[in-house]
């Protein structure tokens, strides 16, 4: 997504959270926010920019519009209870191993929102390839047969060519779970913002924060009641997704060669 369609995806998050901003300064305040470096993005220079064009919106309040941006409708707002182990524990797994078993599972997922863009995602030269039937069977001609997965139950879904790959995907997404959910507010909403900026995929993390998966109460500074040595840092939360994401992407791409090299 460009600069102004995230212009005007900010401007339709404040307006559902009451703030009407004269459409004309949203381009500028996300220009200005770019020009900061998409790695040093932050829900304070955020802030800073609307303000600077006259526009003052409460802290919590422009932070659920952020959220909302981010695609979190409604941050924390599912209960996990005792299902909170679910986040890091297989929802989905599928053996696929034939073209028309690519097929029926594409149309059985159809209307799952995540998973085209997420084995796209992995595979960006999947180019514009359309539904979810259509992206499985294309996967399925240029990797072979596998398994489809979904590590959590909102985590990422995957198509991988073994096992142990799938549990090697897992760890890694289980590894950016675990260190996130001992986040503070402030730094997991600055992570998900570069992350969206990065690619407008939009980020694991932000649909995490649809559940209360955090140990911390809702609070933008309660991680600096953390002993130093347990505190999380937006970078780290950015690396550990990223890490998930670069590792997803080799592994397709080192299947896709293999089998092409084995088709000749």
């Amino acid at each position: 997504m460009d600069r102004r369609g995230q212009a005007d995806r900010l401007q339709e998050s404040l307006r559902r959270h009451g703030q009407e901003v004269d459409p004309a300064l949203v381009p500028e305040v996300i220009a200005w926010w770019e020009r900061s470096g998409n790695a040093d993005a932050t829900f304070a220079e955020l802030d800073a920019a609307l303000r600077a064009q006259g526009v003052g919106v409460e802290g919590e309040t422009l932070a659920r519009a952020v959220w909302d941006w981010l695609g979190v409708s409604a941050p924390r707002s599912v209960a996990l209870g005792a299902g909170r182990a679910r986040l890091t524990h297989l929802a989905e797994l599928h053996d696929v191993a034939l073209p028309s078993r690519a097929r029926e599972l594409g149309g059985q997922f159809g209307r799952e929102r995540t998973l085209v863009p997420d084995l796209r995602r992995a595979r960006p030269w999947l180019g514009e390839a359309g539904s979810a039937r259509d992206v499985l069977t294309l996967i399925f001609e240029t990797e072979w047969s596998g398994f489809l997965a979904l590590p959590g139950e909102v985590g990422p879904w995957v198509y991988v060519p073994s096992v142990a790959d799938l549990q090697s995907l897992s760890r890694s997404y289980a590894a950016l779970v675990r260190v996130a959910s001992r986040a503070g507010d402030a730094e997991v909403l600055d992570a998900a913002i570069r992350l969206q900026l990065r690619s407008p995929e939009g980020s694991l993390l932000a649909r995490l924060e649809a559940t209360d998966y955090r140990d911390s109460p809702p609070g933008r500074h309660r991680s600096r009641l953390r002993p130093a040595s347990e505190r999380v840092d937006a970078p780290q939360l950015m690396a550990l997704e990223e890490a998930f994401w670069d590792a997803a992407r080799t592994l397709a791409h080192t299947r896709r060669d293999a089998w092409a090299a084995r088709r000749g």
